[in-house]
């Protein structure tokens, strides 16, 4: 059993939740639905990235996620690499990392958000919720308040055999032979006002039908993400069209050719159909 993080007298808090919305939550729920590129600063060079970055500025992207399920050296890695892509592209750049146990979830200067997963399919409390007191304790004491990033509360779930992430953060795949475990995942997506819902897979694909369903059970304006496998536009497409608002892809790009994968995955397309209430 994980040890509860203590919050006490001399934990410097600020007055307003860290967690309230903020400029990026808001492009996120206004831009229109569309791909959104992950990058693996453990992966790509950062020369590689910054001309990605660039690329998905002139594409109209809403964002850029950089993230890995592997990290060393976090701060003097990742603080350069994401003030070089900062540099180039006035997009918003979103840290998307694990959680460890006695630091919580990583962060450097320059990010404009960081999304903190819970993950309700785990069967360690840790990374279900207790990661998130961990850094809200931690997180005064590592770089000024002026520029702390903005906090995505999001709800994670994963699809299909994943191994790795299963033996790292205890997760089991949702399961879709009915939908009374994703209506409860739903409920509590609602129920305490998570900003994201994240469904992922590793190895396979997350269900169209399953995405239909989260976005017809989730309020209009929290947001709904799918990634995992996504290498063709026809993909994203399809994910849009059941209701998603970002569709993430990482490996498609992997490869020297990536600018004309790019292309065709995040180029000219019709706009995404309006969600009912989004205002969009």
């Amino acid at each position: 059993m994980n040890a509860l993080p203590q919050l006490d007298h001399s934990t410097e808090l600020h007055t307003a939740p860290l967690w309230r919305p903020g400029r990026v939550l808001a492009r996120l729920r206004e831009h229109r639905p569309g791909p959104v590129h992950i990058i693996d600063p453990f992966k790509v060079p950062v020369t590689e990235a910054v001309e990605k970055a660039a690329e998905l500025t002139r594409l109209g992207f809403a964002a850029i996620i950089l993230a890995s399920t592997d990290y060393e050296s976090f701060e003097s890695h990742m603080e350069p690499y994401v003030a070089a892509v900062k540099a180039v592209t006035p997009l918003p750049v979103v840290l998307h990392f694990p959680p460890r146990p006695g630091t919580g979830f990583p962060v450097v200067r320059g990010a404009d958000a960081v999304l903190l997963p819970a993950l309700l399919g785990s069967g360690d409390d840790y990374f279900v919720w207790k990661s998130f007191l961990e850094t809200l304790a931690a997180f005064p004491g590592r770089i000024p308040r002026e520029e702390w990033p903005e906090l995505l509360l999001t709800v994670a779930l994963t699809f299909g055999e994943d191994h790795r992430t299963g033996d790292l953060l205890g997760t089991m795949p949702v399961s879709t032979t009915s939908t009374e475990e994703i209506d409860r995942h739903i409920h509590v997506a609602r129920t305490f006002g998570f900003h994201m819902v994240y469904l992922y897979s590793r190895h396979d694909h997350v269900p169209p039908e399953v995405v239909r369903h989260f976005r017809k059970g989730l309020d209009p304006d929290q947001v709904l993400f799918v990634s995992g496998n996504v290498r063709t536009g026809r993909q994203v497409a399809e994910y849009l069209d059941s209701g998603a608002d970002g569709v993430g892809f990482a490996g498609a790009l992997e490869h020297p050719d990536w600018r004309a994968t790019l292309e065709e995955i995040g180029g000219q397309r019709p706009d995404a159909p309006d969600r009912p209430g989004s205002g969009r």
